[in-house]
């Protein structure tokens, strides 16, 4: 919440409120080369952030705190899910090496949006926001790839590093339209062609709103091969790969691992938090306390009735 100025748990950020409170606070210090203060709240229905004192762009609050936050549901959706999970997932990625992007993505979700609001009258005057569109989904796509890109060679790496007996797996960017890597000219062509049945579906059928990555598990679907176990400790190295990514472009991230151990083998965990233990600053949450019986790790708390208390250090 304090990174992002979002629950990576709740959809409404009044929802974390304490039950029966209408506000909340937190305020935290990040220590880099310099220390920042950063602050998130929720009060009489607003939302409330503040960056040393001062409302600042929401880019400029990102970057201070690069965060990886892991759940099991959350990260099930990437590979499993319908394909607006993944999307979430590339934009997630985007951001993360580059918190300026999210300007691009702003000017492209609102361009769709008039878009689709012309459409559904008589489609007048979308040339216009083709071309607006055409330009901001050129950037999208061209970041969208270059961060797979780099999320296909860290992965290999740290599946290199692992332990585990997976097969092959390979990540590859389906951009809408087709020909969306060629540039803006290419996409302007592409949306000129299929502006009539864009009019008669009254919905727009080409742009990055539609674009796919494809995860595959020895060749295939994942959805169909790999067992939800596998999927999970896959979704970790996922995880760890985004972190690199990050870390390469000078934002190491904090690590945040909700319930990683539920439906893993202790073979399976100690593997995944092997590859986790050299990425810096990482916490880690179970519900079973033994789980941390035969991992190395510097500190450990307890959380009961909404009190934490620690155990060890």
């Amino acid at each position: 919440m304090l990174a992002t100025t979002r629950s990576f748990r709740a959809a409404q950020i009044g929802d974390c409120a304490r039950h029966g409170a209408g506000a909340f606070h937190i305020q935290g210090e990040v220590e880099t080369d310099r220390r920042t203060a950063l602050e998130v709240g929720w009060l009489a229905g607003q939302r409330l952030r503040a960056l040393n004192g001062k409302v600042t762009p929401l880019a400029e609050h990102l970057a201070v705190l690069p965060v990886v936050a892991w759940t099991a549901a959350a990260e099930a959706e990437v590979l499993v899910g319908a394909p607006k999970a993944r999307r979430r997932f590339m934009d997630r990625g985007v951001v993360g090496i580059r918190p300026s992007a999210l300007e691009v993505l702003g000017r492209y979700r609102e361009a769709l949006r008039q878009k689709r609001h012309l459409l559904l009258g008589e489609g007048a005057g979308i040339e216009i926001w083709n071309e607006m569109l055409a330009a901001t989904a050129a950037d999208v796509i061209a970041q969208r790839h270059r961060y797979i890109e780099l999320l296909r060679v860290q992965l290999s790496g740290v599946m290199e590093t692992s332990s585990l007996a997976f097969p092959p797996v390979e990540l590859h960017y389906r951009p809408s339209p087709a020909t969306g890597l060629e540039g803006q000219e290419a996409i302007a062509e592409a949306l000129d062609r299929i502006a009539d049945r864009e009019r008669r579906r009254q919905a727009p059928l080409l742009g990055p709103q539609r674009d796919e990555l494809e995860i595959l598990w020895g060749g295939h679907e994942i959805r169909r091969v790999a067992s939800a176990g596998e999927r999970k400790a896959l979704s970790l190295m996922l995880l760890a790969a985004h972190g690199r990514v990050m870390r390469e472009a000078g934002r190491p991230p904090l690590y945040l691992l909700d319930d990683m151990d539920a439906e893993l083998a202790p073979s399976t965990v100690a593997t995944v938090w092997e590859v986790f233990k050299a990425e810096g600053q990482l916490i880690a949450s179970s519900n079973r306390p033994q789980a941390w019986l035969t991992l190395e790790v510097e500190t450990i708390w307890e959380m009961e009735r909404g009190e934490i208390r620690l155990l060890s250090a």
